[in-house]
């Protein structure tokens, strides 16, 4: 009885048939796999010689830059138009369209609506100067709007534009205000420790604009004011004129201030100046007035002669 063996090993002829119908179906598969090649884009138009690339100053904030009560850059933390998340102090924008809303004008009226600070006198909730030193009245009643106190340390330093200024502004002339909790020395060189209070003045743009205002306050107390810019010359000379007449009245007698400014602003752009996709801009501005006052005083009268206590009686 013969037994049949079973091959089970294939025979070279059915291996490289395997072979051959392996490779026939891998073949396949790529060739399914692969997907067509996307057409070729249609070439962009080339700029054209008439289109201006215009790159925003990094050394200018403006209104038109903001949204609302929000504004996203600002150039109190390193002179430089930067994002405000990416500054690392606490600063505050007030942008012009908050203190139109508010009702403020100067520090008295904005303060009383920020973050750590506090404002003298009569608008605000402490007596004295914003030091803390001593009860004198003498300094406030000479310039009531530097009469803060930020932190509770004391009065932050008043800058315009950035420039440390005696002078008290108003929000006549004022595009915005930085306010800035806390001492900035070590980035550019100004800033008392308790912080400083950056008022932003208008510019002149290149487009018409004009507003007048005109309220009513108690005590007979009146304000007025007017704002025009107008385009000299188009995208190359602007011209913004503002002016103040503020009458306060106050309940106590004599007291009283009459503040008159007057404010302008020019832009020149030179259209010679103009090549490479570089610019050059001049600006200046000038502000005159007159304040007259008897500022209002918020501490009882002062005996400074009379001792506090009685010596010791001896025996």
């Amino acid at each position: 009885m013969h037994k049949t063996k079973q091959n089970l090993w294939p025979t070279s002829r059915s291996v490289r048939a395997l072979l051959s119908l392996a490779g026939a179906a891998l073949t396949a598969g790529a060739f399914a796999q692969v997907a067509p090649a996307p057409a070729a884009e249609a070439p962009k138009p080339a700029a054209t010689a008439d289109e201006e690339v215009v790159v925003l100053s990094p050394f200018e904030v403006t209104s038109e830059s903001t949204n609302g009560y929000a504004a996203a850059t600002t150039l109190a933390g390193n002179r430089l138009n930067t994002e405000l998340r990416d500054i690392g102090s606490a600063v505050s924008v007030i942008t012009s369209e908050f203190l139109k809303d508010i009702g403020a004008t100067d520090n008295r009226t904005l303060l009383q609506y920020t973050t750590g600070s506090e404002v003298g006198g009569t608008y605000g909730n402490f007596g004295g100067n914003g030091n803390g030193a001593s009860l004198d009245e003498s300094g406030k009643l000479i310039n009531p709007n530097q009469n803060t106190r930020i932190r509770g340390l004391t009065a932050a330093d008043n800058a315009r534009d950035f420039f440390l200024s005696d002078i008290p502004w108003d929000g006549y002339s004022v595009d915005g205000v930085d306010l800035q909790r806390g001492p900035n020395s070590i980035l550019f060189g100004q800033g008392s420790p308790a912080g400083m209070i950056n008022v932003r003045t208008k510019q002149a743009m290149f487009r018409n604009a004009n507003e007048v205002q005109f309220r009513l306050g108690s005590y007979g107390a009146n304000r007025q004011s007017l704002d025009v810019n107008r385009v000299l010359l188009d995208e190359e000379l602007a011209l913004r004129v503002a002016a103040l007449r503020n009458d306060d009245q106050f309940k106590q007698d004599p007291a009283q201030s009459m503040d008159k400014r007057i404010y302008g602003a020019v832009r020149w752009e030179p259209k010679t100046l103009k090549k490479n996709g570089m610019r050059t801009i001049l600006k200046a501005n000038y502000e005159a007035g007159q304040i007259r006052s008897n500022n209002p005083r918020t501490l009882p009268p002062m005996d400074r002669i009379t001792p506090g206590s009685k010596p010791a009686a001896t025996r």
